[in-house]
């Protein structure tokens, strides 16, 4: 008990530090900085210790994509979307709480079915993550998964072929980061293909199924004033017209239930393969 709480107490020391500078430099808002804190405690308190360093290369690797843009004066999209860049606390629990729940089981069960599911969901959503935020970089406009129809850059459900290719980076950093600082350890039982292949694998599909349901079920919304499709409730200060969508199932729920799915996916998978 005495360890897990000095866990608990470096995890909220390291995500205050991480919130802090993420808050500065505009990464979170007041209330992300503090589910930040929140979810480094967990990790730390109930996994090994690797657990929050992957954690971080998400987190990492997405702020320092945003950072480049920055630097480099490459603006987004932000009258589309349904939230800027700078993420909220949704926005951070709905990417993390799938990796968390599955991190807390593996903790009380030890079995090793369920930190691939924590794997598997770190690399989904870094897949998700670094698929919209160089996608959008892309020249070409994006195409929905649905229809294969050319639609406005930054609206969901819309897939690119640099987005494609940065999803797929995404996932294969998280799953290869995992294998070589740690197979040799926790997890040597395990084969190496499985160790990268199934966490990338299944991260992939976490950004396929998190566009699906950003083009079906997400609310999407039509401008009263400029006609522009949209994901905010309000454009040039008026309401907007729900055109497709459920009205209640924002970005945050898309990752989150994407999130889930690919938790799911991981265990099922390694059910019946062991």
């Amino acid at each position: 008990m005495t360890i897990f709480l000095y866990k608990l107490l470096l995890g909220f020391i390291v995500g205050s530090l991480i919130a802090t500078f993420s808050y500065t430099t505009n990464l979170l808002t007041k209330s992300g900085a503090f589910a930040v804190i929140f979810i480094a405690g967990v990790v730390c308190g109930f996994g090994p210790w690797f657990t929050w360093l992957l954690l971080i290369l998400f987190f990492g690797s997405s702020g320092c994509v945003h950072l480049a843009k920055k630097v480099m004066k490459i603006a987004k999209i932000d009258s589309i979307a349904e939230k800027g860049h700078t993420r909220d606390a949704w926005q951070v629990l709905a990417n993390s709480l799938p990796a968390i729940i599955s991190l807390v089981l593996f903790y009380y069960t030890e079995n090793q079915l369920f930190m691939i599911g924590y794997v598997s969901a770190i690399a989904g959503a870094t897949a998700d993550t670094l698929g919209s935020e160089i996608g959008i970089l892309s020249t070409q406009v994006p195409r929905s998964i649905i229809t294969l129809k050319p639609i406005e850059p930054g609206l969901s459900g819309g897939v690119s072929i640099l987005g494609s290719v940065a999803s797929i980076f995404g996932s294969l950093l998280i799953s290869f980061a995992f294998w070589l600082f740690f197979g040799w350890n926790h997890f040597s039982q395990l084969p190496t293909s499985v160790m990268i292949i199934l966490p990338c694998i299944c991260g992939i599909v976490n950004s396929i199924v998190d566009s699906l349901l950003g083009a079906t079920l997400q609310a999407k919304y039509r401008c009263v004033i400029c006609e522009q499709l949209t994901e905010q409730k309000k454009h040039h200060l008026q309401p907007s017209k729900l055109v497709n969508g459920i009205s209640w199932f924002s970005n945050d729920w898309v990752n989150f239930f994407s999130g889930s799915l690919t938790v799911l996916l991981s265990w099922v998978i390694i059910f019946y393969m062991y």
